[in-house]
């Protein structure tokens, strides 16, 4: 038990030495998270700063669960977050997903722009990758979610990743553990551009500051 104790906390410690990591190069390049460029179009002014950090670091958990999961790990998650990774559990036996790659982070130098794609995965039947992102939010946000798979395609394509589908996956677990809602969104041109020229918005009103 005691070496079990100290192996997790050894791994939450590397895990959050890494992240810093991440986090310091991001600030000393100056590049930009697909979030934070979303973020802008968006206000969560309506929720109260504590629950909005409850939940961030649920799904921060959860995520983290599929990927310990996914690499043949024990996932350790509160009762509450269990019930999101019942949902997963729900969603992938039915899907029968191969996965290619989890929480990878990807890097722009042409826009600055960053960000952590949840999940790259063949489905049954396709030749193709499939974008995959898995949420914990209440309900569905069509716009920001189109944009964001939108911008997660765009940096797979610049970092040379091919073969890649052009419909995306997004996960919506559900809290009670049941079978989650599927949103599938579709490559259009248009709104690569449109996500494009949000990112070049936003470094023209950092750059104002």
């Amino acid at each position: 038990m005691k070496i079990a104790y100290f192996s997790r906390f050894l791994l939450k410690s590397i895990i959050q030495s890494k992240e810093k990591s991440i986090k310091r190069y991001i600030v000393e390049k100056k590049y930009v998270r697909v979030s934070e460029v979303l973020a802008r179009l968006q206000s969560f002014d309506h929720i109260p700063e504590q629950v909005l950090s409850a939940k961030q670091t649920l799904g921060s958990n959860v995520h983290a669960a599929i990927k310990d999961f996914v690499d043949g790990h024990f996932p350790l998650l509160t009762h509450i977050e269990f019930r999101y990774f019942q949902s997963f559990e729900k969603w992938k036996e039915v899907a029968n997903p191969l996965f290619i790659s989890t929480e990878q982070r990807y890097w722009d130098d042409a826009k600055m722009l960053t960000g952590q794609i949840d999940a790259l995965v063949k489905l049954e039947g396709e030749e193709t990758s499939v974008l995959i992102d898995f949420k914990t939010s209440a309900q569905e946000s069509p716009l920001i979610w189109r944009m964001q798979a939108h911008l997660y395609y765009y940096l797979l394509t610049q970092n040379n990743i091919c073969n890649l589908s052009k419909r995306f996956l997004f996960v919506k677990l559900d809290k009670k553990g049941k079978f989650p809602l599927v949103c599938e969104y579709k490559f259009s041109q248009k709104t690569l551009d449109k996500c494009l020229r949000e990112v070049d918005l936003y470094w023209e009103e950092k750059n104002l500051l």
